[in-house]
C-alpha cells in the first residue's frame, strides 16, 4: 500500500507542478480497483477485475450495454440455425489490431478454435468444447458449427472472456500474452506493475474515430474499502467501480462526486463441500440455510443495497424463475434438524473467503450465525490468489479438497440461465473443471440444464430451467445469502466509466465533460 500510495501521490505532485491535474491532463483518467490484476489474456481468467481492465484493451464479437442487452460490437449481425448448432456472425470491416494485423473472419477463427481447444488448457475452454469447427466463407463471414444444440451460444460470444486477440502477438508471446495483450479496442497496453499499477494509452488508430476520449487510464489496485474511497475523495482517482455500501453515503452527500446504482446479478453464497459426510445430510445443509439471517446479512455487508436471492440465479438473469418456499430464518428449526441428524452439539468448520474488507465481514457475520447452532467456524480471509490456486489449481480433487465451507460470488456473464446453472451446479462443473465448490450432483439438474442446451426455442429452455431451478432449490448444496446491486463511485462530469450487473465495469467510452 506504500509503494501504491507513493505512485499515486507521485503522479498528482507531478502534475501539480503544472497546474491542476484536470486543468493540464483533463484527457488522463485514474482507477481504483478492489482486487490485484492477475494478467490480461480474458480468454484464460476466472476474474472480472481481468476482464473490467482488458475490455478498454479488447473488443468481443458481441458485447452487451449497460443493461446485459446484446449489442454488436466486432461482428455487426449473427443469426443462428434452428437446431442451435450452426450460428452465422457477419464482421465489421476496417478494423486493425493494435499491432497492424488485420481484423478479419481468418483472426476470428484463430481466436475460436483456440478457445476450443482443449490441449491449451485456458480457462474458458468450457465455453467452447462444443465447437466442432469454424468456417470463414469470406474475409468478414463466420460461420461456427457446434458438434450438437447449444441455445446459449450467441449469449456465450458476448461473455466478457470472449475477446479478439491478435493472432500474430499470441504467435510471438504464446503464454506471456497475458503481459502483452494486443486487441482491437480504443486503449492500448502500456506498462503493468503487479501489485501496484496498469497503464494503458489511446489508441490512435482506433476504428471508431469518435473514441477514446481519454489519453491514459492508469489502474490502482486497493483491496481496503476505505482507501478506494478516499482516493476518490481526494481526487486521486475518479471512478472507484467496486464502491462498498457502507461507505456509500460518504460519496453521494459531496458535491463533486456521485454514487451509480443497478440492479446486478452477481449471487452470493456459502458453498458447503458435501465431500464432508456433516454436508452430505440434507438436514444440516437446511439448518446452515435456517440459521443465517439473509436480511440481516444485506444490512450488514451492503446497507440495504442487495435482495435476498429467490432462486440460484438472480431475477435479471434470462430464464430466471422464483422459487417457493421463500428462504426464511428460523434457528428453532435449525437446531431441530441439527440434532435430528446427529450434531445437536455442533461441529467445527473452517470458512474461506478472500481478504477484502467486504468479504471479512461476511466471515465475521456468518460464524456469529452459525454459533447459535453450536457450529465453530474458523474464518479463513485468502489473497486472491492464494484462493484461486487453493479452489481451481489443477491438483484440486473432491477428495483433497481442503475447505469445509467457502463464500463466493456468482455472476453469469453471458446473460443466460445457462452460465449460472451449468458451471455452479452441473456435476461437470465440479472443480476445478469449473465452478462447482459444493461438489453437488443431482442428475435431475444435470439433464435439465442439458436440455435446456438442446433447443433454440425459449419456451423449451425455460421449462427446462424452471426444473434444475426447483431442484437446486429443494435440494440447498449451498447458502443463500445476497444478490448485490452493482455500486460504484465517481466523480461528476466523468461520464462512460459505470459499473455492469454482473460485476464488470466499462470505461472504454469514459470521457470528462467541458
Amino acid at each position: 500500500m506504500k509503494h501504491l500510495k507513493n505512485a499515486v501521490l507521485g503522479a498528482t505532485m507531478l502534475a501539480g507542478a503544472f497546474g491542476t491535474v484536470h486543468a493540464a491532463q483533463a484527457a488522463d483518467l485514474s482507477i481504483a480497483l478492489n482486487q490485484i490484476i492477475q494478467g490480461l489474456n480474458p480468454q484464460d481468467s476466472n476474474y472480472n477485475v481481468d476482464y473490467s481492465v482488458a475490455n478498454g484493451i479488447y473488443e468481443r464479437l458481441i458485447a452487451f450495454d449497460g443493461d446485459m442487452k446484446l449489442v454488436p460490437q466486432l461482428a455487426t449481425s449473427w443469426e443462428g440455425s434452428d437446431d442451435a448448432k450452426t450460428f452465422t456472425l457477419h464482421l465489421r470491416k476496417g478494423v486493425k489490431f493494435q499491432d497492424g494485423t488485420d481484423f478479419n473472419a481468418e483472426a476470428v477463427k484463430f481466436n475460436l478454435d483456440r478457445l476450443a481447444d482443449a490441449s491449451l488448457n485456458l480457462k474458458k475452454h468450457s465455453l467452447f468444447k462444443l465447437v466442432e469447427s469454424v468456417e470463414t466463407p469470406d474475409e468478414y463471414t463466420v460461420v461456427i458449427h457446434l458438434s450438437k444444440p447449444f441455445g446459449a451460444m450467441i449469449n456465450t460470444l458476448a461473455h466478457p472472456s470472449v475477446v479478439m486477440e491478435s493472432p500474430a502477438a499470441i504467435k510471438k508471446y504464446g503464454k506471456d500474452i497475458a503481459k502483452h495483450p494486443v486487441g482491437t479496442g480504443p486503449f492500448k497496453f502500456q506498462e503493468w506493475v503487479p501489485g501496484e499499477k496498469m497503464v494503458v494509452v489511446k489508441n490512435e488508430n482506433y476504428w471508431d474515430s469518435e473514441w477514446p476520449k481519454v489519453d491514459k487510464v492508469t489502474f490502482y489496485p486497493v483491496a481496503e474499502n476505505g482507501t478506494r474511497v478516499s482516493m476518490l475523495m481526494s481526487d486521486e482517482v475518479q471512478f472507484v467501480p467496486i464502491l462498498p455500501a457502507e461507505l456509500m453515503k460518504r460519496v453521494s452527500e459531496s458535491d463533486k462526486y456521485e454514487v451509480l446504482e443497478k440492479p446486478g446479478i452477481s449471487v452470493w453464497v456459502m458453498a458447503m463441500n458435501m465431500m464432508r459426510k456433516e454436508f452430505k445430510d440434507i438436514r444440516v445443509r437446511e439448518a446452515f440455510n435456517l440459521a443465517i439471517d439473509k436480511k440481516a446479512f444485506t444490512q450488514v455487508v451492503y446497507g440495504g443495497h442487495a435482495i435476498v436471492p429467490d432462486s440460484p440465479i438472480a431475477p435479471a438473469t434470462q430464464f430466471h424463475a422464483t422459487q417457493t418456499p421463500a428462504l426464511t430464518t428460523d434457528v428453532a428449526k435449525a437446531k431441530e434438524l441439527m440434532k435430528e441428524a446427529g450434531y445437536g452439539d455442533g461441529f467445527s468448520i473452517n470458512l474461506w473467503a478472500r481478504n477484502n474488507s467486504t468479504e471479512v465481514r461476511m466471515l465475521q457475520f456468518i460464524k456469529q450465525q452459525l454459533s447459535q447452532i453450536n457450529v465453530k467456524v474458523d474464518i479463513v480471509p485468502l489473497e486472491g490468489a492464494t484462493r484461486a490456486e487453493k479452489l481451481f489449481g489443477s491438483n484440486v480433487t473432491p477428495e483433497n479438497a481442503e475447505f469445509d465451507t467457502v463464500i463466493g460470488g456468482w455472476s453469469p456473464s453471458t446473460g443466460d440461465a445457462d452460465w449460472h446453472l451449468r458451471p455452479v451446479y452441473s456435476t461437470e462443473g465440479w472443480i476445478p473443471n469449473m465452478y462447482n465448490e459444493a461438489f453437488y450432483s443431482n442428475p435431475v439438474v444435470d439433464k435439465a440444464i442439458n436440455d435446456a442446451l438442446e433447443s433454440a426455442d425459449p419456451a423449451k429452455r425455460a421449462e427446462a430451467y424452471d426444473i434444475a431451478q426447483k431442484q437446486i432449490w429443494k435440494d440447498k448444496p449451498v447458502v443463500w445469502l445476497a444478490i448485490e446491486n452493482a455500486l460504484a463511485g465517481r466523480k461528476k462530469g466523468l461520464t462512460g466509466a459505470f459499473p455492469m450487473p454482473d460485476g464488470t465495469m466499462q470505461y472504454a467510452h469514459a470521457a470528462f465533460e467541458e
